[in-house]
């Protein structure tokens, strides 16, 4: 690659627009024929070799675009969430910019700059609007993500609160009303949503359990009834052995303070949501001590 070009591109870190290098109009031409450099967006270069990353594209949009914020599965990914695969398109939003280019995927909107995280060379959705797009693009269970990675549950509120209009968020007001006992899984999630849909009441999603003295912490239930003594677990359907075992220490732990540990399998709440209710239900009834006659 001609000299002058490699330092366009170092100095705008991994990106430059023809726009800022009018000498080397023809040199750009001739890296372009000879597939040392690629056209990412209409005036704006990168190496070919680079062409794909998440970030040089990202650097790109904000070049051709000042007010550029990437969105979605992207801004997760640049944001360091290592469970969100790298999506094949990154997603703009923009006021300005109109175009079609392969890799991108740009929509007109308005991003409250509150909401944004400037990061080397390009703008990204803070993590609370991040994880309501992903909520948007996924599904509900990017927000079980959400709270497990430490965004609060607040912060989720009003990133909803400052996106009017924003499509498919009105849905999302009903799942984090159903999340205020901070579901960390997507089993969990459901399990939350199902009992609250069937009006089963008297739990607490991950409550601490401490001893009689309130002095020893014994655990973390996933659904603790604390006036039944009673903690329902919602396993997952890959347990490994250590994970077994340490388990089954924790409910004979449980168990040598007066508590009832029932576990039930992620297919039940999934596959068979009403048979999981109705055996909550029973579960609880038999726990409750009879009234005096």
């Amino acid at each position: 690659m001609h000299p002058d070009l490699d330092a366009a591109l170092s100095a705008g870190r991994g990106v430059m627009a023809r726009r800022n290098h009018p000498r080397l109009k023809g040199i750009i031409d001739g890296a372009v024929r000879r597939g040392e450099l690629t056209r990412l967006l209409p005036g704006i270069y990168a190496r070919t070799a680079e062409a794909r990353s998440l970030e040089i594209r990202a650097r790109a949009a904000r070049l051709a675009e000042p007010n550029a914020i990437v969105t979605g599965a992207a801004a997760a990914v640049l944001g360091g969430w290592a469970h969100v695969p790298p999506p094949r398109d990154i997603t703009i939003a923009t006021e300005g910019l109109r175009t079609t280019q392969p890799g991108y995927r740009f929509e007109r909107r308005h991003v409250d700059p509150t909401l944004t995280r400037r990061m080397d060379g390009y703008v990204i959705t803070a993590r609370p609007l991040t994880a309501l797009d992903l909520a948007v693009e996924q599904g509900d269970a990017a927000l079980a993500d959400a709270l497990r990675l430490g965004v609060p549950l607040l912060d989720l509120n009003r990133a909803l609160i400052l996106s009017p209009g924003r499509r498919g968020f009105a849905r999302l007001r009903t799942t984090l009303a159903m999340m205020r006992d901070r579901p960390w899984s997507p089993l969990e999630l459901e399990a939350h949503k199902l009992l609250r849909q069937a009006h089963v009441t008297g739990w607490e999603g991950n409550r601490a359990i401490y001893d009689a003295r309130g002095e020893e912490l014994l655990a973390y239930g996933d659904l603790v009834f604390g006036a039944l003594g009673l903690d329902i677990e919602l396993d997952g359907r890959h347990v490994h052995a250590s994970a077994r075992s340490r388990d089954l220490a924790r409910d004979l732990r449980l168990a040598r303070h007066g508590w009832q540990v029932v576990r039930v399998a992620s297919d039940l709440v999934f596959s068979s949501p009403a048979e999981f209710v109705a055996a909550v239900r029973d579960i609880v009834r038999l726990r409750r001590p009879e009234p005096p006659r």
